[in-house]
């Protein structure tokens, strides 16, 4: 059989599988060539090439870019698990990130890219290092970007919202602040009768899932009355001035309500309690150089966080 398996494989390009997947996550040719350092007429013969090879059209075109056939779909689901173990054998064991280019794919909440992206910025967007850092929106159909390789890391707070399967590690701890405007009638503090009374701007990226704080609340039996509901804390603060509203946030993003002077800090109800900040990745990507170096990259932007 293996004689013959070779005989099989020497008839096949294998840089037409890798431009044929980079392809099919983009769903842009343009896309996969910047991607890919290539020019974009040398990445549509390797796609015609592909075609020719599978004897399937692998991709159509369509209004939102290019979408897998049928069999386009398997063979891509097999490359997903074939691709990383072969770069595997011929990655060095050490990524050098001031040699060798690398582009990573993160998301997560406004929350904590305040606190993680200054950091990486600083390290790392100096010049003398060849990686790149893109950072997505977060949006509801995380898991299914890494479960496919289009995201290399998730920053998150809630476990209870990513598959079993997935690795995750505890990034660092932050406790539950209140802001509000600074001439409005709150104390320094928020009991919980008050805050309860109060009305509230709440920020929940997924629509229809229940935040921390309210999972919190639910706990000792109690709820909060909002009148916004939003996805993001920057755009919330600035929404508090001339306002008796209440946000809650989380504490790396104390900073940013001291520089402005239409807001202050309150403390939260002590019913809110501390909560870790997770990262998550697939797997597949444990003992990947890149991916290591890249979860240590992070890691070093909140240690002393703990």
């Amino acid at each position: 059989m293996m004689p013959m398996r070779l005989e099989k494989l020497r008839q096949v390009d294998l840089n037409l599988l890798i431009t044929f997947a980079a392809i099919a996550e983009e769903k842009s040719i343009t896309a996969a060539a910047s991607r890919m350092l290539l020019s974009q007429p040398a990445v549509s013969r390797a796609l015609q090439r592909a075609r020719a090879m599978f004897q399937d059209d692998l991709l159509v075109r369509s209004p939102s870019g290019f979408e897998l056939t049928l069999r386009g779909r398997k063979i891509l689901d097999e490359l997903e698990g074939l691709l990383p173990r072969m770069e595997n054998l011929v990655a060095p064991a050490v990524f050098d990130p001031t040699q060798e280019k690398s582009h990573f794919r993160i998301s997560g909440p406004d929350n904590v890219c305040t606190v993680v992206l200054p950091h990486l910025c600083r390290q790392y967007a100096n010049g003398g290092y060849q990686v790149q850092f893109e950072f997505l929106p977060w949006q509801s159909g995380i898991t299914e970007l890494i479960e496919h390789g289009q995201l290399d890391l998730a920053l998150r707070n809630d476990e209870g919202l990513l598959p079993s399967h997935f690795q995750l590690e505890r990034l660092y701890k932050e406790d539950w602040i209140c802001a509000v405007a600074r001439e409005s009638h709150f104390g320094d503090r928020l009991p919980l009768k008050q805050y309860l009374a109060a009305s509230h701007i709440v920020v929940s990226p997924y629509e229809g899932v229940q935040t921390i704080p309210d999972k919190q609340l639910a706990a000792v039996g109690a709820m909060r009355s909002f009148c916004i509901r939003m996805p993001y804390f920057g755009v919330a603060l600035q929404c508090l001035p001339g306002t008796e509203l209440v946000l809650t946030l989380t504490s790396g993003m104390t900073s940013v309500i001291k520089n402005d002077r239409r807001l202050r800090l309150v403390r939260a109800p002590q019913e809110l309690h501390a909560f870790h900040f997770l990262m998550a990745w697939h797997p597949r990507l444990n003992t990947d150089p890149r991916h290591v170096w890249l979860r240590d990259a992070v890691r070093s932007t909140v240690a002393p966080n703990g």
